[in-house]
């Protein structure tokens, strides 16, 4: 039988199932793009770089706010007003080390650490709280001009305009369940009431003390698992569950977005009490980013392809936790925050602020199912693989002159990689090159795995294999 040039998937997300010869396919700083009117409708595309632009002496980088576009942040125990050219001006002390929650009113930014404090920026005031009724506060957020702060046993709100003003009737515990509370969160005018096993949505009535109430029978049985997970994007909020399984809820409506394979790596984990959440829109589309900083774990999604969204960032070439911790859009740009640095994130940059940013893609495996035969049994011969991707991307100086993708394959269920070449994807100008590996290889299935460090664009679409069915 003559060998047949035949497609296989390349494009695809991260999905790590229990039985790695199941599947065990995996996107590394690469992201899905939907283009329905191009000739290939989906491709991976490389996640954006980061551009150093400034940094201060602290090292322990707290969160990030945006009030009224201007960026403040937290790092270890300053509180910092940052202006577009990326210059720090201290504004307040904020003790404590854990990591901050913010809420404003366009006037007054009031910070969650270990104490409540208020930033006011119209009279550049810094100040503590010292009403009892707040101490204790474990996280705030702001619906209609009034501060919800919330406590483990009741939340309390404050009078419209004035945040520390809290009167010790105007608290309200958990009603329908009794439980522990862990975050009040307000989104898309509903208050998300968050407790350790279950989540109450509210609204703002008007009346009462105080003026909230909750909406009956929309109650959900699942808690919130990290503080921190819990944000926002335009159209959803996202977190992590108790369960470890991370949810969204937009229009009223919950579901889980982990499909079973993120599931599974998610439950795998000691520690998830830490896991970081960030959203950010990369062209017009927006992402959900958490991170695990016990487990040495980013992951993504894409919001507009649910749970086939799904994709890792990491930083350096060993694998491991992305860099950055806080990522906030404020005067036109992106930053990301890691530790005292402020960089930004830049489409045609592919590097991590001068660093390898290292770019990875394992597909799912081609087997006899690739083809169609009479020849009996599974086993599969291929001679050679083609990637339909970008050519010429080659720098005109420096490391990516001549750029290599490293291709390397699999023939125990992505257990190990036993056979890899490189792979050239074409100087500068070279635009016609066929990114093409004469491979003579012959398994019951085979796993493609490519991997890219120059630092040059790389977007694949499909790719093409001469393949042909064998007896045993």
């Amino acid at each position: 039988m003559a060998f047949q040039t035949v497609s296989f998937n390349v494009v695809g997300g991260t999905y790590e199932n229990k039985s790695r010869p199941l599947s065990n396919t995996r996107t590394i700083n690469m992201y899905q793009q939907v283009n329905p009117k191009a000739k290939d409708q989906s491709s991976l595309q490389s996640f954006p770089g980061q551009k150093f632009l400034s940094s201060v002496s602290e090292i322990k980088e707290r969160g990030t706010h945006r009030m009224k576009e201007v960026l403040y942040r937290v790092v270890d125990k300053v509180l910092y007003q940052v202006n577009s050219l990326g210059i720090h001006l201290k504004k307040g002390v904020v003790t404590g080390s854990d990591r901050c929650i913010f809420a404003n009113d366009g006037e007054s930014l009031v910070i969650v650490s270990d104490r409540v404090y208020v930033y006011n920026s119209f009279t550049n005031l810094f100040s503590e709280n010292t009403n009892p009724n707040i101490v204790g506060t474990i996280s705030v957020t702001i619906i209609n001009n009034q501060f919800i702060y919330t406590r483990p046993d009741f939340s309390f709100m404050a009078q419209p305009g004035d945040p520390f003003d809290v009167n010790g009737l105007d608290g309200v515990g958990a009603e329908s369940s009794p439980d522990e509370l862990v975050r009040d969160y307000a989104f898309n005018q509903t208050i998300y009431r968050f407790g350790v096993r279950t989540t109450e949505p509210w609204y703002n009535s008007g009346v009462g003390r105080p003026p909230i109430d909750r909406i009956e029978g929309q109650e959900f049985s699942v808690g919130l698992g990290a503080i921190h997970s819990l944000i926002n994007t335009d159209r959803a909020l996202y977190w992590l569950g108790d369960d470890k399984a991370i949810y969204r809820v937009s229009g009223g409506t919950n579901e889980r977005i982990s499909d079973d394979g993120i599931s599974n790596t998610i439950e795998n984990m000691t520690t998830i009490e830490d896991a970081i959440g960030n959203t950010f829109t990369l062209q017009g589309q927006d992402f959900y980013m958490i991170t695990f900083p016990s487990e040495n774990k980013t992951l993504v999604i894409n919001e507009s392809l649910g749970k086939d969204g799904w994709f890792e960032l990491q930083s350096g070439t060993v694998g491991g936790i992305y860099s950055a911790t806080s990522i906030i859009s404020a005067y036109d740009k992106t930053f990301v925050c890691s530790g005292g640095k402020l960089l930004t994130l830049e489409n045609n940059t592919y590097t991590q602020d001068s660093d390898v940013m290292l770019r990875r893609r394992t597909m799912l495996p081609i087997t006899r199912k690739n083809i169609p035969s009479n020849i009996k049994g599974r086993r599969i011969k291929i001679s050679s693989i083609e990637f339909i991707m970008e050519q010429g991307v080659g720098l005109i100086t420096g490391q990516g002159v001549n750029p290599r993708m490293l291709l390397e394959l699999s023939f125990d269920g992505g257990r190990s990689f036993a056979h890899s070449q490189w792979v050239e994807l074409g100087r500068q100008g070279q635009n016609t090159l066929d990114v093409t590996a004469d491979v003579m290889a012959s398994a019951d299935e085979i796993i493609p795995r490519i991997t890219l460090s120059d630092p040059v664009p790389f977007a694949v679409y499909s790719g093409l294999v001469d393949i042909k069915a064998v007896a045993r």
